[in-house]
């Protein structure tokens, strides 16, 4: 016990130490753990902050860890003057680890999601949207599936079943008394539940430890479909709340993740059927991604492009912002190569109406 008693001495030692003594040598540690850790206690049940934390650093989250000290027991919590800052810096600190470094892809899954679509701060949201283009690229989300009416959501009553049923697979597959049946069945019937965000959450917070008690590689392979699918569960449902957000920076940055997740197709989404209402920070962010990914293929003035195209013409010719017109004639100039190449309002009108196209009512 020696030695460990002094590794951690001189762990908690460094972590003490004042900042002056090495102030050019960077931390070395990141531990997602740490970060998720803050995250949660940065935060109440519903989502509004909390002003009074235990907010460690990576070697205290060590240190903790090491001596499996209780957090409420172990420190005072100390006032938090600016819990959205904090958040922040944590949030992208996290979102900074390799997913595939242990349970790091589902924390980041999980808290982008939550944060998303419950942080009362619009740039910790903005955040937690670009993140979910980040992480959904590890997930592998293929697209994003609307919303269904009218749905319920699976109780914690129902959930909790759905727990004790994968349990009691794994048990009788380590007891040798069936060989992977009931798990499979109760693995099948978890992914047939509508999750809500806090049911997914929850859910796919225990998989990995589900899965360390796994005695086969069939039994782990069933637990991470599992795991696949709840992660694609919060990136939807994180990226559908962004898309809606209040706020024109949350939408905008829901836009751009969802655009790096599908590529030009969510660029045809987005301008053939432009949203009501649409703010100008919206429309900014739209038409820069378009001046610079362009439209799939090659046709702009039939198909789905044609729609694409004329959005633009509206936004160019006829919104009211100058930033709006400018720009939308610059993402023109992209995707139409043969058009008159010019930041005149009236030269792309003339254009579209040469072509076919016909400007649509600004949006």
């Amino acid at each position: 016990m020696k030695p460990r008693k002094s590794a951690i001495a001189c762990l908690a030692l460094a972590a003490t130490a004042s900042c002056h003594l090495v102030p050019s040598v960077p931390d070395p540690l990141n531990f997602p753990e740490a970060k998720a850790r803050n995250l949660e206690e940065l935060h109440a049940e519903n989502g509004s902050y909390r002003y009074s934390a235990n907010l460690l650093g990576d070697f205290g989250y060590l240190i903790e860890s090491l001596t499996g000290r209780d957090r409420a027991g172990a420190l005072s919590p100390k006032a938090v003057s600016n819990p959205a800052a904090e958040t922040l810096a944590n949030l992208v600190d996290l979102m900074a680890a390799d997913p595939d470094s242990g349970d790091a892809g589902d924390l980041q899954v999980q808290w982008c999601a939550r944060l998303c679509a419950s942080d009362p701060s619009a740039l910790v949201r903005e955040r937690a949207a670009l993140g979910l283009g980040e992480v959904g690229q590890w997930v592998g989300l293929e697209r994003l599936r609307p919303a269904a009416p009218g749905v319920i959501y699976a109780t914690p009553e129902e959930i909790g079943l759905a727990l004790e049923g994968i349990l009691r697979g794994l048990r009788l597959e380590r007891e040798g008394q069936d060989a992977g049946e009931a798990l499979a069945a109760a693995c099948g019937a978890a992914q047939k539940l509508s999750f809500s965000l806090e049911g997914a959450w929850r859910l796919l917070s225990v998989n990995g430890e589900l899965r360390a008690q796994a005695s086969s590689p069939s039994a782990k392979a069933q637990l991470m479909d599992l795991a696949k699918h709840l992660r694609v569960v919060l990136v939807e449902d994180g990226l559908r709340s962004a898309l809606g957000d209040p706020s024109d920076l949350v939408r905008a940055a829901g836009v751009q993740a969802t655009v790096s997740l599908f590529g030009s197709e969510a660029v045809t989404g987005f301008l053939s059927q432009p949203m009501p209402g649409w703010s100008d920070t919206v429309i900014l962010g739209l038409v820069d991604i378009v001046a610079q990914r362009g439209l799939p293929g090659e046709e702009v003035t039939t198909g789905a492009n044609a729609k694409c195209v004329a959005t633009l013409v509206s936004w160019a010719s006829e919104h009211p912002d100058a930033r709006v017109r400018t720009r939308s004639m610059l993402a023109l100039q992209r995707v139409a190569p043969d058009g008159p190449a010019s930041l005149r309002e009236e030269d792309w009108h003339a254009w579209a109406q040469s072509v076919g196209l016909w400007a649509t009512p600004d949006a």
